[in-house]
């Protein structure tokens, strides 16, 4: 239920065709940016200590440390708390968790017609202690608050929901039930994970002809900030999958250094064996679900580009949307 909170790539040939996948980002769009001069700038000092508010021993402190954040930006938002389903691995449940929350803002009014989401939540490694999750995902987490700041003051045609996730970690939890929730399919979902560091957006599905909506409005965007953009037909599952079950069009956005991003296309998409996958294996890798993914791999550049990217590809959804 919403309980409502009124606060305010290995062969040669590959690496061709893989390098082919990174050169397209499609045509520039007619219109100026929507989101730059909207997103007030923010010292790197400040995002660093931002993202050091979510490194939390619990996702429960995760998400006090949001609604902390949401409260002082004078956001309304809602609590949609779902039961946890049951846990097949005993390492990824937590202790006294049964219910888990998802922290929903809505902009507009009506069904949502644009889904833009993040999770807050931290995987707990082997030794029973929280990741710090910076880069996976408090680093989604911030992006997203700027982009809501931008779209709660945009003249919207439809309903845009900005949603942080519970219990991703833990199999998707959140978006499931938050997509069981809803009594209207929307447009369309764009999901938000790794984005801590990196000049190269890494979006899926996707290719470098891409023949559906989403992944043409990514080029677009990708084109009028001059970024560098690799469209995979694979993902790593994040909380998009739920959205895709479902029928509803989803990508999901991740940004990465161009060699870590060329790495991860290929052990996502090629056919390699083993001790090949191991010798491509990009950083990403050994940081996500460590201990190493803290803030100090925090690039606040690269979030503050992530921001005014994912704002415009909701505003331009937005824009088009019937």
């Amino acid at each position: 239920m919403l309980d409502s909170r009124n606060s305010t790539c290995v062969r040669a040939g590959l690496w061709v065709l893989l390098l082919a996948y990174g050169s397209g980002c499609g045509s520039p769009a007619e219109r100026e940016p929507t989101s730059s001069a909207r997103l007030s700038p923010q010292s790197a000092d400040e995002v660093v200590e931002l993202a050091r508010r979510f490194v939390q021993p619990s996702n429960d402190l995760r998400l006090e440390a949001l609604e902390d954040e949401l409260q002082r930006r004078s956001l309304g938002y809602a609590v949609q708390s779902f039961p946890r389903s049951r846990i097949d691995d005993d390492r990824l449940s937590e202790n006294g968790r049964s219910v888990g929350h998802n922290v929903v803002l809505r902009m507009g009014a009506g069904p949502p017609r644009i889904v833009v989401g993040a999770h807050f939540d931290a995987y707990r490694l082997r030794n029973g202690t929280l990741s710090h999750g910076v880069v996976d995902n408090a680093a989604g987490v911030i992006v997203l608050l700027r982009v809501a700041e931008t779209i709660a003051v945009s003249a919207l045609r439809s309903t845009v929901h900005v949603v942080f996730f519970d219990m991703e970690e833990l199999g998707l939890l959140g978006s499931r039930a938050y997509v069981e929730s809803l009594e209207q399919a929307p447009a369309a979902m764009v999901n938000v994970d790794i984005v801590a560091y990196g000049d190269t957006l890494l979006y899926g599905p996707g290719d470098a002809l891409p023949d559906q909506p989403l992944a043409s409005h990514v080029l677009r965007v990708c084109a009028r900030y001059t970024v560098r953009c690799i469209g995979t037909p694979r993902m790593p599952s994040s909380d998009d999958r739920s959205f895709q079950r479902a029928g509803i069009p989803a990508i999901s956005l991740a940004m990465l250094p161009a060699d870590e991003a060329h790495r991860l296309w290929l052990l996502l998409n090629g056919e390699l064996e083993p001790a090949l996958r191991g010798a491509l294996a990009p950083a990403i890798v050994g940081t996500i679900h460590t201990e190493r993914d803290a803030a100090d791999k925090l690039e606040p550049e690269t979030l503050a580009l992530t921001a005014r990217i994912v704002t415009d590809l909701v505003l331009d959804l937005d824009a088009g949307a019937p």
